[in-house]
């Protein structure tokens, strides 16, 4: 019977969870002998990251001295990242493009962009993030080779999973391998990894076992060393080695010292080969053999991983800090916050892929001055950029143009550039101090101009953007239409009266809609101090909407506009639940006080009111008895105000005032003040 593989096992099927974190990741690519590959984007991903311009590729190229020509430029953008990792001699720029090629066409579009940026920047200041992680990559793959004698070449490292696993298929020659490495070239990621740590292991084990077993002609002791030479030959290949003949017949202590020498100080499997040389057991060096190296191997993986993690960790909190330090990246924050909240996974996936995608990266430009909060900046691609208002919902649609894409600047990687949604590759840039919306055109000047600057704003929750190439001039609305201004006055967009509040922005989310209730709320101060905050989404019903803040609330409708409802009347109308009814409706006027100064009220779009003193309290009036009472002049009647919402008695309704009573017959429809109260409640 074929005997199990001690290498079955070898990583704990936690830790195969976890390759799906940088540290163990394939290299994706399509080269000309493989098959194609499965490293397409996903329909999001396409959407989130759109292919690198030429003028991105021109960029990249650059980085590494290389005047890009058509060769390189017709090239897919995944083509371009091994093409440039050919020419490469920086270990982290080449890192991180083995790393952005073993990812989605996603990863090798923003490695392009601005990852091999980055990367030339950790280069030139000696500052490792990816190497030690493509190497441990590459290891990965080369054990996987070595177990089945492949000696592979740096191209072939830099394979997909699934590219990988198929040229192990083609050069495999035991069926076992054959038939597992065909299961997993058909399978998802996860087995292919699982392939690669363990099954190729455990399969070229039982092809050993039976090549060993079906052969009659072998004596049990010869048996017996061909599979002692099998297992040496599978221990090598824990260390990527593919062994010779000068190494399989060594003596199993001379085998175990070899390996001792071969593998990284350090390491898990160097300690345990060195406890094995201690030993005079010949047992002991066969147990490190069989058993013991993949133990260790297995180890020195979690640590690895774990220290990965714990790297990567950093990584995105100090990410989530430059992110809020920034001032223009909300979503990213959340996104990375989200992330750290949750797996290694998580927090791996985000650095990878998650923060380069739209939705963290989408973002709006919001005025503060007074009175044209809820704008944001917006216009079409050859305009000048300007200030208007979001979209209103309903009836209008989001509106695109107020959003931008917010990426590393141009010229600057510690700036920020802001591309349009709408038209990829066209930026907001000051020309002759005036912004405009127009594509690039590839010059240093236009990536100069295209860079905005994050400075200190007139509170800790906004912000003041620089030019770039314009230092000392900020974004600036002035006149509805956007500059950059330096509030000098030689210009009227300089002028200095209002420049604080005109060069200071909020960064909100995409599509930014300004409902009437919300351009009412951010502009006008008086209401906003007297209901406060919103405490719940802005709300519709029927042709009503609203939103509920923390001492009020505000209706709309398209005759009234948005009103407030304050204090003990909107508690008052809420309780009462007449939103919805014809007599009430949404507010037609604010809270306004009354005449005499006593009191306040608010009228209904269906009639109704709701009149408030501190010594009556807050009650419904509405009907013929409203009626009666206006025609009495209100509260300067004799009545004076209200002390009880209308109620039912005998042949009609009633309501109670200060110093009387108005009463309503509904068989008649006769109406009778009196200074009396109201007759006794029907019922």
């Amino acid at each position: 019977m074929p005997r199990t593989s001690p290498a079955q096992g070898v990583l704990s099927r936690a830790v195969i969870a976890a390759t799906g974190v940088a540290l163990l990741a394939g290299l994706a690519g399509v080269p000309a002998q493989a098959v194609p590959t499965n490293a397409k984007p996903t329909a999001a991903e396409a959407a989130a990251v759109p292919e690198a311009t030429l003028e991105d590729k021109v960029r990249a190229a650059a980085v590494l001295g290389i005047v890009a020509g058509d060769d390189l430029l017709v090239l897919s953008d995944r083509n371009f990242v091994i093409a440039l990792w050919r020419k490469a001699t920086g270990s982290e720029v080449r890192a991180s493009a083995e790393l952005a090629f073993s990812g989605s066409d996603l990863e090798c579009s923003q490695w392009i962009k601005t990852g091999i940026h980055e990367a030339k920047k950790r280069d030139d200041v000696k500052e490792v993030r990816d190497t030690e992680i493509a190497r441990q990559a590459r290891e990965l793959k080369r054990h996987a080779a070595a177990t089945i004698g492949i000696v592979v070449d740096p191209e072939l490292l830099i394979q997909s999973y699934k590219d990988f696993v198929y040229a192990l298929w083609q050069r495999a020659t035991g069926p076992k391998v054959k038939a597992a490495a065909l299961a997993a070239f058909g399978a998802d990621e996860a087995a292919r990894k699982e392939f690669l740590l363990n099954g190729i292991v455990t399969a070229h084990a039982r092809d050993q076992q039976d090549k060993i077993d079906q052969d009659k002609e072998h004596t049990e002791a010869e048996k017996a060393r061909l599979a002692a030479r099998d297992a040496k030959a599978r221990a090598a290949a824990v260390l990527g080695i593919v062994a010779t003949e000068n190494l399989l017949i060594l003596s199993d202590d001379n085998f175990v010292r070899e390996i001792w020498n071969r593998a990284a100080p350090g390491t898990e499997v160097a300690s345990a080969a060195e406890r094995a040389l201690r030993s005079s057991n010949a047992s002991d060096w066969k147990v490190f053999i069989d058993s013991g190296i993949y133990d260790a191997n297995r180890r020195d993986v979690a640590i690895a991983l774990q220290k990965k993690a714990e790297a990567d960790r950093r990584r995105l909190e100090e990410l989530k800090v430059r992110a809020e330090n920034s001032k223009v990246h909300p979503s990213l924050v959340a996104g990375a916050t989200k992330a750290l909240a949750g797996s290694v996974d998580d927090i791996d996936r985000f650095l990878r892929v998650g923060q380069y995608e739209d939705g963290v990266l989408r973002q709006s430009i919001s005025a503060e001055s007074p009175g044209v909060r809820g704008t944001y900046v917006r216009g079409e691609q050859g305009e000048q950029a300007k200030i208007a208002f979001g979209s209103e919902v309903p009836p209008s649609a989001p509106v695109a143009d107020a959003t931008w894409k917010v990426v590393p600047g141009l010229a600057d990687l510690d700036c920020h550039s802001f591309e349009s949604v709408t038209k990829p590759g066209t930026y907001l840039r000051q020309l002759d101090f005036k912004v405009l919306i127009v594509p690039s055109d590839g010059s240093d000047r236009f990536r100069a101009d295209a860079t905005w600057c994050t400075r200190p704003g007139l509170d800790p929750y906004g912000v003041s953007l620089e030019s770039k190439g314009a230092p000392g001039r900020f974004l600036r609305h002035y006149g509805g239409l956007v500059y950059a201004a330096d509030g000098s006055g030689a210009h009227p967009f300089d002028s200095p009266n209002l420049y604080g509040p005109d060069t200071f922005w909020r960064i909100y989310g995409e599509n930014p809609t300004t409902t009437a209730i919300e351009r009412r709320w951010l502009n006008d101060d008086y209401i906003r101090g007297r209901v406060g905050d919103a405490v719940a989404e802005e709300k519709v019903v029927g042709d009503i909407r609203y939103r509920d803040y923390k001492n009020g609330r505000l209706t709309w409708t398209k005759e009234a506009g948005a009103k407030a409802v304050e204090g003990d009347i909107f508690v008052k109308y809420r309780d009462a639940g007449v939103l919805s009814s014809p007599i009430y409706g949404a507010a037609v006027t604010d809270e306004t006080g009354t005449p005499d100064g006593r009191g306040r009220y608010n009228h209904f779009q269906g009639g109704g009111s709701i009149y408030w003193t501190s010594a009556t309290g807050a009650h419904l009036i509405y009907g013929a008895i409203k009626d009666r009472w206006r025609a009495l002049d209100w509260e300067r009647s004799y009545l004076g105000y209200p002390t009880t919402d209308l109620f039912p008695i005998a042949g009609g309704t009633c309501s109670n005032f200060e110093h009387g009573s108005i009463a309503w017959n509904s068989g008649t429809g006769v109406i009778t003040e009196s200074r009396a109260a109201c007759p006794p409640r029907e019922g």
